[in-house]
């Protein structure tokens, strides 16, 4: 009796085996590929309007600004931006009296 139930559990391993490996060389079906695909976080390159360097959103340092989002690859960009606007904006109020 116990062999018989070992060999019933070598087969559906077996069986199990045969179709993960079958998946993994032919290909998961497309329906599971479209919602991996739909589930997967969107990424975008932006640039660092301080150094130019382009980075990948979701690693940036984000600040939304007058209605803007401007993208740093540092919190060091970041400020030297909030006060390369604030010179600007300071000096641009001197001008206009």
């Amino acid at each position: 009796m116990i062999s018989v139930l070992f060999r019933f559990l070598g087969l559906v391993f077996f069986v199990w085996l045969i179709r993960r490996l079958l998946s993994y060389f032919m290909g998961a079906p497309k329906g599971n590929r479209a919602k991996e695909r739909s589930a997967a976080p969107s990424s975008q390159m932006v640039k660092d309007p301080v150094c130019g360097m382009y980075l990948d959103s979701r690693l940036a340092v984000r600040m939304d600004r007058k209605s803007e989002e401007f993208y740093f690859c540092s919190e060091e960009c970041r400020q030297k931006y909030l006060t390369g606007s604030a010179a600007a904006g300071a000096s641009g109020s001197e001008a206009s009296r």
